[in-house]
């Protein structure tokens, strides 16, 4: 059965990157959790989606001139934003995973220092569509496992061309694990190939049954999902 990945915490039920997502992710029996982290202002790494702060209080403040006291006088659905020190906390007090997205660069240092400093190596992979905050990361600690995110929404030719063969991007930056958006073109058929070449494939978001089957068919380690206890019933 493949691992169950809660995509922002179960952010069909609660509010996305937010501790109360997290912790009914761990209830509804996901094995990793999903999030998101970006620099404040102040030099915290804020768990948070989003490049602005719009979407949440009509102003478009990007978040890495925010400080950390502004991003969490927002209203998340009721949740304030946390840090990555607090999500750290949790996956050490209950053994759940991690995944953590870089979404910005010059950060990939201070990620695996905390990670280090709670002593969750083992159990933290860390992603992102950007190459040079992968890099950053292996600078930082080569033992720390990474993941190169791919799908994004581009018609760029050469970014087409890295998704439809994603080796040499994978063996370029030394990764673990590759995830593929489900609708790629042509991924059902890439992903046995992948797993071939020994890499680890958490595919997102996925939050159809059907294709919850599909891909573990195929072979897939890992699913995204903002529904962990629907792909808790349909893969068990």
């Amino acid at each position: 059965m493949p691992l169950i990945i809660a995509h922002r915490g179960a952010s069909a039920y609660a509010p996305e990157n937010t501790m109360a997502a997290f912790e009914l992710a761990y209830r509804q029996g996901a094995g990793m959790i999903e999030l998101d982290v970006q620099p404040t202002a102040d030099g915290y790494l804020a768990v948070f989606h989003d490049d602005t702060t719009e979407r949440w209080d009509g102003r478009p403040r990007p978040v890495t001139t925010c400080r950390l006291a502004e991003l969490q006088a927002l209203d998340i659905g009721g949740e304030r934003v946390p840090i990555l020190e607090e999500v750290l906390a949790f996956a050490a007090t209950t053994g759940i995973a991690l995944n953590i997205e870089l979404k910005a660069v010059g950060i990939g240092r201070q990620c695996v220092h905390l990670v280090r400093q709670a002593r969750l190596v083992d159990q933290v992979i860390v992603s992102s569509f950007v190459p040079v905050a992968l890099r950053e990361v292996q600078t930082a600690d080569p033992v720390v496992r990474r993941a190169y995110l791919m799908g994004t929404r581009t018609y760029r030719p050469d970014v087409r061309l890295r998704e439809l063969w994603p080796f040499l991007a994978l063996r370029r930056f030394a990764v673990a694990a590759w995830h593929p958006s489900h609708e790629l073109p042509l991924v059902d058929r890439i992903i046995p190939l992948v797993r071939k070449a020994g890499y680890q494939v958490n595919v997102w978001t996925v939050d159809a049954p059907q294709r919850m089957r599909q891909l573990a068919a195929l072979g897939v380690q890992g699913i995204i999902t903002n529904r962990p206890d629907l792909a808790s019933a349909t893969l068990a």
